[in-house]
């Protein structure tokens, strides 16, 4: 992502979170990972699109080490204030982070605010700092919410066999499937 719109996506992004801009149902999604903490001596995991921290106030009280990262600054920096290491970047770029660092990937529902073009860029870095799962949610229908600017806040809206294909591409992929949801829910091993 270019600078510019990293500004742009910061900008909006952190004032929704200020103004009370809640996580996305991420309950499921997460104890499907937590089956994997087993697999561990060690389990480490990061949450990609951190938000609010939730999902690493969970993980953490599983006994996974955490980090986290996100577009926001306003939410990197209530994290750090909490003393969590956490990192101010896109998915598209994170290369302050060391190849297979994290046993385990989170990213519930963040790959749809990133622009169609940078979506495969997002899946590979994810991918490269994740050593055995990736357990993402993506949402492929319109949000509920508009920016300030009156934009749709998924700028990425494709149907399931576009989603399933681009994760396709760095991984082996399965589909989980859960009742009453609009997003679509994956573990994917990425290929090393």
């Amino acid at each position: 992502m270019d600078e510019k719109r990293f500004k742009i996506e910061d900008k909006k992004y952190s004032g929704l979170w200020k103004n009370g801009y809640k996580d996305a149902n991420w309950k499921k999604l997460a104890n499907e990972a937590l089956k994997m903490k087993s697999l561990y001596k060690n389990p480490s995991l990061i949450d990609f699109g951190l938000g609010n921290g939730n999902a690493l106030d969970f993980f953490e009280g599983k006994d996974f080490h955490v980090e986290g990262v996100d577009i926001s600054s306003y939410a990197v920096e209530a994290q750090r204030k909490s003393g969590r290491k956490v990192y101010h970047a896109s998915l598209d770029n994170l290369s302050m982070i060391k190849n297979n660092q994290f046993s385990v990937g989170f990213c519930n529902d963040v790959l749809e605010h990133m622009p169609e073009e940078l979506v495969a860029a997002s899946i590979k870095e994810m991918s490269r700092v994740c050593l055995d799962y990736l357990f993402i949610s993506v949402c492929p229908k319109p949000s509920h919410h508009l920016s300030l600017e009156g934009e749709n806040l998924h700028l990425t809206v494709r149907p399931e066999h576009w989603w399933s294909e681009q994760f396709s591409n760095f991984g082996e992929v399965k589909r989980l499937r859960f009742l009453f949801s609009r997003s679509l829910r994956y573990v994917i091993r990425p290929i090393k």
